[in-house]
């Protein structure tokens, strides 16, 4: 009986050799099998499907002879509780036996301390011991079976164990192939992954010497490298030898034989999912050559978690002393910072009209309506001067001038006209711009004391729901406090976006209906032609407000990894008007340009339009403002790239209603819709701005690489998830997406060289971010996966295959590498290559687009970003 269960579990030394000669192949791995029942008993590891549930607790096993051994251990209560009786059946094993009952080798108690050592008056320990490895709770004893004997000797039959981690290094059996049949034994710790046990293993036992040198091998004979730390590796089993069981007899302690006993009766499911998995599996499969490594559960998943903790991307936790009282204190400015000789490098003005002192006042008063009585002394004593809050009024505006997502027009706007939350939250966001450290507490202190004024104002008086410049306060507000870098910040900016949004959808500004077709006549002159290039300005402010909010929800969503507020389906107003128009100094200088150029009362195409057919960005180019225009457009495709990844996160893992193909098929459209937003931003008469090359270049790239998935494989949240996305991560490895996001990620880089260092701020900065984690996941899991570690990799690049360089022009050999995994990736180094094997050398490069020298003056965002960078290159030679 014992010899032909044997044959029932034990693999064939075909099957060992990977010789595919089975009838049955599975879906998922691709192994052979000889028999149906042993696939569905392979396929149930791939799936963690456990069909057979106990009546009793509900308990749920793989195969039902081990639910009949469990329930064979439940006392037969005829009310059938949940919880089981404490009192064990003698024909059942304990979990765990205390110290003294283990080595004198005596029946223990399930109760601690148990009866013997209460009465021989001893100490019962038991928590110290190692985790027992043993059947199912309440499992018959196992009994000796004749022609046990009879096994080969150079075969080993053991269960397959997950062990805790232990300090020693892993010493595997010199002489003994380990065969292990799929019993389902009692994990150590809940805690852990989950039903590991029950995977197929097979180990190869040929490890050089070099091997261990370089790193660690899983009991499965996965490669961990030297630099991912033990502690993330619970899965690894560092037994030596002598603490192996050596003989089948050693086993029987164990019931690793009692699995001989099977109930191999087939049921039409179990046809019908042979049938499934063998036509097409649920996950994309990973190749051949990658299965060997496959089953390490831990390479180098969550190594990153200290990095994102001290980061401000991780989540924001409330602290008592937290309150939005905190910048006041950054209100008072240092004489010699607010000394009018020190602001003379901002006399170029952007508006003629200089800020005034009593302009400067009624800032001042509304500061002091929202600040505490404690400080307002202080406040007052120290508040910035006129001339530094006019400094930084010209330097938003020089800037706003030089962005492509102009809002605020500059001609028309009245400095001592307008109101002091307009001019408080402009002069802030001039300040956040500064290099200097001070100046920019000074903003975000401004900034905070506006978003506290801001409630007061709308429900002191509701029409100003509906004006323009409250409504572009508000966005400016946002703005300032989403790319704070300050976790408290970002938080609120992402919840205060939502009323903004929704008061001007409700005041019909994402409709086209609202906007009228206003054209100067040749016979408009004085009072008529400027109140009506006036009227022009404000319906033209309106639809750059709302187009400048959607272009700032759709970054908010990659940035923070959410969907967008705003729909692209939503934007059906027209697009903004040509850069010439909104740029006019003057009425007539407006109705000049308008004539020109317009002949007729063209309808300008929406987002909308442009989405179903980007060719009217060339066609319409002479009318819209085509810079503005082609980054509208981007963002939209951003928001179907975010709509494709919520699809393909409910069609996968076993979904019932969806189809892999549809995703599939939308990537590709997905592909090819951002491949023609290229050509069609190549045949505009001007130039897109680098800044628009980028983004286009960031949405590709998280097209094909899931950032929620790559980041928790980082470590943002904390080690659990890590290893629950670390199948993801293999399997992204595995696929041409990798490649595709990475040599998307090199495009990245290049165009951020191309920029000066100050304009890398806001979500440009993220994007740079996230190449960086591209490179990075690219690097980590390929080299555990590929079974190696480069060192030294600067110094001594690759001997074999041609240099591929991401971050150059796209050439054949880009082509080949994305396609046929072909060649070395790696990009342009300051001494020659840098290659993607080398994380820690791609973080240090990626980091250096930040200007590293100059850091101290770039805002928080981006000197946290370069550091939150830094770490994880470090955190790569953390073991070394």
């Amino acid at each position: 009986m014992l010899n032909d269960s044997s044959k029932l579990e034990q693999p064939s030394t075909d099957t060992l050799n990977k010789t595919p000669d089975g009838y049955f192949q599975c879906g998922f791995c691709k192994r052979h099998y000889n028999r149906a029942d042993h696939l569905i008993r392979h396929v149930r590891s791939h799936t963690r499907e456990k069909p057979y549930v106990c009546e009793i607790c509900d308990k749920g096993f793989a195969r039902p002879d081990l639910l009949k051994r469990h329930a064979a251990g439940h006392t037969h209560d005829r009310d059938r509780k949940r919880k089981r009786n404490s009192s064990v059946s003698k024909q059942s094993r304990v979990s765990q036996a205390c110290k003294a009952c283990a080595s004198s080798k005596l029946k223990c108690d399930e109760d601690k301390p148990c009866r013997r050592c209460r009465e021989r008056h001893i100490a019962c320990d038991w928590q110290d011991l190692l985790p027992q490895v043993s059947p199912e709770p309440h499992q018959d004893d196992f009994l000796e079976t004749p022609g046990r004997e009879n096994l080969p000797s150079k075969q080993i039959i053991s269960p397959t164990v997950v062990l805790s981690t232990m300090s020693s290094p892993l010493e595997f059996p010199s002489a003994s192939a380990l065969m292990t049949p799929g019993t389902t034994l009692q994990d150590p710790n809940p805690s852990e992954v989950e039903d590991m046990c029950s995977q197929p293993n097979s180990i190869d036992n040929g490890v050089s010497p070099n091997d261990h040198e370089s790193g660690i091998f899983s009991i499965d004979g996965t490669f961990f490298p030297n630099f991912i730390p033990d502690s993330l590796i619970p899965s690894l089993a560092r037994y030596s030898d002598s603490d192996l069981p050596g003989t089948v007899s050693d086993y029987a302690q164990y019931g690793a034989l009692d699995n001989f006993h099977f109930d191999l009766t087939l049921t039409d499911g179990d046809f019908s999912l042979i049938d499934s998995y063998n036509s097409q599996a649920v996950f994309p499969s990973v190749p051949d050559n990658h299965m060997d490594y496959r089953y390490g559960m831990d390479s180098g998943v969550g190594i990153g978690a200290a990095a994102y903790h001290r980061s401000s991307l991780s989540a924001y936790q409330p602290a008592r002393e937290d309150h939005a009282f905190d910048d006041h204190e950054n209100l008072s400015v240092p004489e010699v910072i607010n000394s009018p000789q020190n602001n003379l490098s901002f006399r170029d003005t952007a508006i003629c009209e200089r800020l005034s002192p009593s302009s400067r006042d009624l800032i001042l008063s509304l500061i002091l309506e929202v600040s505490r009585e404690a400080t307002l002394s202080r406040i007052m004593k120290s508040f910035p001067g006129t001339e530094l809050l006019d400094s930084l009024v010209q330097q938003y505006f020089q800037h706003q001038n030089n962005t492509v997502e102009s809002f605020i027009h500059t001609p028309t706007f009245r400095t001592n006209s307008e109101d002091p939350g307009a001019l408080a939250v402009i002069a802030a966001a001039g300040a956040v711009r500064s290099s200097n450290p001070t100046i920019r507490k000074l903003g975000y202190a401004l900034n905070e004391g506006v978003r506290m004024h801001l409630p007061t104002k709308y429900e002191r008086d509701n029409t100003f729901i509906r004006d323009l410049r409250t409504s572009q306060t508000y966005a400016l507000t946002i703005d300032i406090g989403i790319w704070s870098g300050n976790r408290r910040k970002t938080e609120i900016a992402e919840s205060f976006s939502q009323p903004l949004i929704t008061m001007l959808r409700r005041a019909l500004r994402f409709r086209r209906s609202i906007y009228s077709n206003i054209i100067p006549l040749a016979e408009d002159a004085g009072h008529d032609l400027e109140l009506k290039w006036r009227t022009w300005v404000d319906q033209e402010s309106f639809k750059r407000l709302v187009y400048y909010i959607f272009l700032h929800d759709a970054q908010t969503a990659m940035a923070l990894n959410v969907n967008p507020v705003i729909s692209y389906a939503d934007m059906e107003l027209p697009l903004p008007a040509s850069r010439h128009l909104w740029d006019a100094k003057s009425a007539k200088e407006w109705k000049s340009i308008f004539r020109s150029t317009v002949t007729a009362a063209e309808r300008l195409p929406s987002l909308a339009d442009l989405l179903r057919d980007m060719s009217q960005l060339t066609i319409f180019q002479d009318y819209i403002d085509t810079q503005f225009a082609a980054s509208i457009l981007v963002h939209g495709l951003s928001a179907l790239v975010n709509e494709y990844h919520r699809l393909k996160f409910i069609s996968t893992s076993g979904s019932k209603h969806w189809h892999a193909l549809v995703t599939n098929s939308r990537q590709q459209e997905l592909d090819q819709a951002l491949q023609h937003f290229r050509m069609v931003c190549s045949e505009l008469k001007s130039k897109c701005s680098p800044e628009t090359v980028m983004i286009g270049e960031v949405v590709s790239m998280l097209l094909y690489m899931s950032l929620e998935e790559l980041q928790l494989f980082a470590g943002k949240e904390d080690k659990m998830e890590a290893r629950r996305v670390y199948d993801s991560a293999l399997e992204w490895i595995a696929s041409s997406d990798s490649r595709q996001a990475v040599c998307h990620a090199g495009q990245i880089i290049r165009a951020a060289r191309s920029m000066p260092a100050s304009s890398l701020v806001g979500f440009l900065a993220i994007g740079v971010y996230y190449a960086s984690l591209a490179f990075w996941s690219y690097g980590v899991v390929s080299s555990a996966n590929a079974a190696r570690v480069i060192r030294g990799l600067e110094a001594q690049p690759p001997s074999n295959g041609t240099v591929v360089l991401l971050d150059g022009e796209k050439g054949v050999e880009v082509l080949k590498f994305v396609t046929l995994n072909s060649g070395l990736p790696a990009l342009h180094g300051p001494e020659g290559p840098v290659y993607l094997h080398d994380p820690a050398a791609i973080m240090r490069l990626a980091q250096a687009t930040f200007h590293a020298e100059t850091l101290e003056t770039r805002p928080a965002l981006v000197q946290m970003l370069s550091q939150l960078m830094g770490d994880l290159g470090n955190c790569v030679h953390g073991g070394e």
